[in-house]
């Protein structure tokens, strides 16, 4: 069975979703496109590859913005994080 062909904004897409560090298998749904195509682009690119060029692509601005909002997530779980252990406390103390 041959294959469709994939479009070339789709296969960027894909490329800068996998860098952002989505699951292939979300990408090949999101996309609709099956996901060994997903894997095969991937590695077409190389991880290091794509990685290297959205960052170059990104200026000092973007990726503090980027720096910030992935430090406001860690804090965020890492606050899950303790309001789930003192609930496991406190169920414990019952």
């Amino acid at each position: 069975m041959a294959r469709k062909k994939i479009d070339q904004t789709i296969r960027q897409k894909v490329i800068e979703a996998h860098s952002r560090g989505l699951p292939m298998r979300k990408i090949a749904k999101e996309f609709g496109v099956g996901l060994s195509s997903v894997h095969r682009i991937v590695k077409e690119k190389g991880p290091e590859k794509v990685q290297e060029k959205i960052t170059k692509k990104m200026s000092k601005a973007e990726r503090l913005k980027r720096i910030q909002e992935i430090e406001r997530r860690i804090a965020e779980l890492e606050k899950k994080i303790l309001d789930l252990e003192a609930k496991k406390g406190s169920w414990r103390k019952k």
